[in-house]
C-alpha cells in the first residue's frame, strides 16, 4: 500500500501542518491542574520507573567521651513500581469530504480528537483522589491513599484522613490540620510537612474560598480573626478541579516537591497519519503514554465528606 505523503504529496504538506496545528491548540495538559498537583517526570527510554521508601532513622543518642558511635539500620519500606499505558484515538475522513468542505469538517475533527486526549488526561488523573478512598485501589503499603491504618516500617500506623468524614467547615479544616502537624515517619518522629492547597471539586470552591481567603472566621457573626488566613507556615491556596467526581470531598496538599504523588510521561500527545490508497480516505490517529500513581501517603491528606 502506497504512503499517504507518496499518493497525494500536496495535501499531505498543506493540510496535515493545519491539522496538527489545530487539533494542539486544544491539549492543554501542561497547563492544566494536574501540573500543579503532580510530582511530573520523565521516563525517557526506560520502560518502568521503581520507586522504594527508605525507614527514616531514630533519635541521635548522646555519645559518651571516648565510646564507639551508636549504628542504625537502614531499613527498606514499600516499593511501586510504574509502567506506562498507551492511549490512542483515531478517525478518518474521505477525500471527497476534505475537498468539498475545505477544512471545515477535519479541522473539527481534529479539535475533537486533541480535546479528547486533555479530557481523557485530566480524568485519569483526576481518579487518584476520586480513588482515594476505595479499597479497590490501593497503595504500596497495601492501604487506600487516604487512610487511617497507614503500616508503619517501625511498627504501629499513621493516619492521612480524619477519623470520622466531614464536610469541609472551620472544625474539620482545623482537625485536619492537626493531624497534618502530629505526622510521625517510619521511626516516630514528626515529620513536618506543610499543606499549601486545598483542593476542591468545583462545587465546593465557593465555601473553600470563604474558609481560607476570609479576613474574620466564616462561621460566627462575631468579630474574629480567620486563623487558617493568618497560619504561621503559610496560606492555603484553593485550587478547584471539575474532573473530581465527589461533591464534597476536599483534599491538602504539599508542594509536589514534597509529596509523592507522581506522573510519568513516556511519550508525550502526538499525532500519526496514513492514507487509505482504497478508500481514498485520511486516517489520523493521537496517541500518548503515561502512568500516574503514588509512592507515599505522607504530605497528602484527605476526606471524604460526611
Amino acid at each position: 500500500m502506497p504512503s499517504y505523503r507518496s499518493a497525494a504529496p500536496d495535501l499531505y504538506l498543506t493540510r496535515l501542518a493545519f491539522l496538527e496545528d489545530v487539533l494542539f491548540d486544544e491539549i492543554d495538559i501542561e497547563d492544566g491542574v494536574a501540573s500543579q498537583l503532580f510530582k511530573m517526570r520523565d521516563m525517557g527510554n526506560k520502560p518502568f520507573v521503581r520507586t522504594t521508601t527508605m525507614a527514616s532513622f531514630g533519635t541521635v543518642p548522646i555519645k559518651a567521651e571516648g565510646a564507639d558511635v551508636a549504628y542504625d539500620e537502614m531499613v527498606q519500606g514499600f516499593d511501586r513500581t510504574y509502567t506506562a499505558d498507551t492511549y490512542e484515538l483515531a478517525f478518518s475522513t474521505s477525500k471527497e469530504a476534505l475537498d468539498d468542505e475545505q477544512e471545515e469538517v477535519f479541522s473539527d475533527a481534529a479539535r475533537a480528537l486533541g480535546s479528547s486526549m486533555t479530557y481523557t488526561y485530566n480524568t485519569d488523573h483526576a481518579n487518584v483522589f476520586n480513588r482515594g478512598f476505595n479499597s479497590s485501589y490501593t497503595g504500596p503499603d497495601g492501604q487506600v491513599l487516604f487512610a487511617t491504618n497507614h503500616t508503619l516500617v517501625g511498627g504501629g500506623t499513621e493516619q492521612n484522613t480524619l477519623t470520622t468524614a466531614a464536610d469541609l467547615s472551620v472544625s474539620s479544616l482545623r482537625d485536619a490540620l492537626n493531624d497534618i502537624a502530629d505526622t510521625t515517619d517510619d521511626a516516630g518522629k514528626l515529620v513536618h510537612w506543610r499543606p499549601e492547597i486545598l483542593l476542591v471539586p468545583y462545587e465546593n470552591q465557593w465555601l473553600a474560598s470563604e474558609l481560607v481567603e476570609s479576613s474574620d472566621r466564616s462561621d460566627t457573626a462575631n468579630r474574629a480573626v480567620n486563623a487558617f488566613k493568618t497560619r504561621s507556615d503559610g496560606r492555603l491556596r484553593v485550587v478547584a478541579w471539575p474532573y473530581l467526581t465527589d461533591n464534597d470531598a476536599w483534599y491538602l496538599l504539599a508542594s509536589p516537591s514534597v509529596h509523592q504523588i507522581r506522573s510519568y510521561w513516556r511519550e508525550r500527545p502526538n499525532t500519526m497519519h496514513d492514507w487509505s490508497f482504497e478508500s481514498s480516505s485520511m486516517k489520523v490517529k493521537i496517541r500518548a503514554r503515561w502512568i500516574r500513581s503514588w509512592s507515599d501517603f505522607r504530605g497528602t491528606y484527605g476526606v471524604a465528606g460526611a
